[in-house]
């Protein structure tokens, strides 16, 4: 348990520090154009607790203990597709259960997008819809690629490409709830300063932790079939880039109608967990009972 102690300490350390000096600075209206540097370097804890772990406790196979160096990169590449399209099929399904828990017809995303262009004072560079078709056709995929490689060099790097096999021998679902409710906490700052949650305090954080607890299992699965921290940052990016353009589609974004981060997105990751389950069970790791 040592090295794991040492891997937390850093790693809630160092980020919940760039946390800390966020809120001095008055929180992300306060801040300014610094919030979103500190936040991204504040993602970076997990990674530098990874590294500092890995030299010290993993010599001689730290790429590997990292999730760095992958048996098969034929495998990763495999897995790709399930990494990157699998978070735009699930934040599309949570937008329509939000609806249709609302009761709602879907909001006029051209306009919605025009209006955040607008609120920057910024002139429209071109018609709303062209403009949200290039939002959607260009900007998320680059999204994605830049997030795939930022996250798996920061988040993912400890996460799921440290902590993970650490944590193996709790088997596959308590290990995820483990690694799920320590990610959720290690938001807890920002999610009080009124990130992804705004205004709901520690019910945000409970939110955070119910999300990253129930979705864990989809980027646990990368790491474990051989996709590394690779697999992991590709969904994990994926996740960052298309759900807030999912949001689009919503006439209004409040608690529990949030897509993928609210009770319907909720119930959907749950939904998921069956086919997680059989799918490990029809495919064991050698060595692993299928049931496991």
């Amino acid at each position: 348990m040592t090295p794991i102690r040492l891997f937390l300490l850093i790693a809630f350390t160092f980020s919940w520090t760039c946390f800390g000096v966020l809120y001095g600075l008055g929180g992300f209206s306060g801040a300014g154009i610094y919030a979103g540097g500190l936040v991204m370097l504040a993602m970076f804890g997990p990674a530098i607790g990874a590294l500092v772990c890995a030299y010290l406790y993993d010599k001689g196979h730290r790429a590997r203990a990292l999730g760095l160096a992958v048996e098969s990169w034929k495998r990763l590449f495999l897995w790709l597709p399930y990494a990157w399209l699998m978070p735009c099929l699930l934040a599309a399904l949570a937008i329509v259960l939000s609806l249709a828990a609302m009761g709602a017809a879907p909001a006029d995303a051209a306009q919605k997008l025009a209006s955040a262009v607008e609120a920057t004072g910024q002139p429209m560079p071109m018609p709303a819809e062209m403009l949200l078709l290039v939002q959607i056709g260009v900007g998320v995929p680059i999204g994605i690629l830049i997030n795939t490689v930022i996250l798996t060099f920061s988040e993912e790097l400890g996460w799921r490409g440290w902590l993970q096999p650490r944590l193996a021998h709790m088997g596959f679902w308590k290990m995820n709830a483990l690694i799920g409710l320590i990610w959720g906490v290690w938001h807890a700052p920002i999610i009080l300063m009124g990130y992804n949650y705004p205004g709901l305090g520690w019910g945000g954080v409970l939110a955070m932790c119910a999300f990253c607890i129930l979705i864990t299992p989809y980027l646990a699965l990368l790491r474990e079939r051989g996709a590394g921290a690779w697999g992991a940052g590709a969904f994990h990016g994926s996740i960052n880039a298309v759900v807030g353009a999912s949001l689009l589609w919503m006439p209004s974004v409040e608690w529990p109608h949030m897509g993928l981060m609210g009770l319907e997105g909720f119930a959907l990751l749950l939904a998921g967990w069956p086919c997680i389950w059989f799918y490990r069970r029809a495919r064991p790791i050698t060595g692993e009972p299928a049931q496991g």
